[in-house]
């Protein structure tokens, strides 16, 4: 039992230290019109009952293969928007990678 906890504990820290949600948090506070001139358009637009806005991009990189087998890398990445159209919230899901020369690499100093 107290390894599965322990397990638990480092998967917590290592969701929070994801190269991926580094890479996601240097947007917060960027402008709207910013990240779309650096990744693109997005899949998908959503509104939710209280009118706020959220910006889908869905990738799908296809089937890899590793030493543990084959795995699919597919990824969801939401961006919410304030009424000023700035970040305000990110949120992932799915197996995405944090590529060094990723359009969503945000360095500080970047912006407009």
């Amino acid at each position: 039992m107290k390894s599965a906890r322990f397990a638990f504990v480092v998967a917590l820290f290592l969701a929070g230290c994801s190269p991926v949600r580094q890479q996601l948090n240097a947007w917060q506070g960027a402008s709207l019109e910013e990240l779309i001139d650096r990744v693109g358009p997005p899949s998908t637009v959503s509104t939710d009952a209280s009118g706020n806005k959220f910006y889908h991009w869905y990738e799908d990189r296809g089937g890899v293969y590793t030493y543990g087998g084959p795995v699919n890398l597919n990824c969801e990445r939401i961006v919410g928007v304030d009424s000023r159209e700035t970040i305000d919230s990110i949120t992932w899901s799915g197996n995405c990678i944090a590529v060094p020369d990723s359009p969503w690499q945000r360095s500080v100093g970047d912006g407009k």
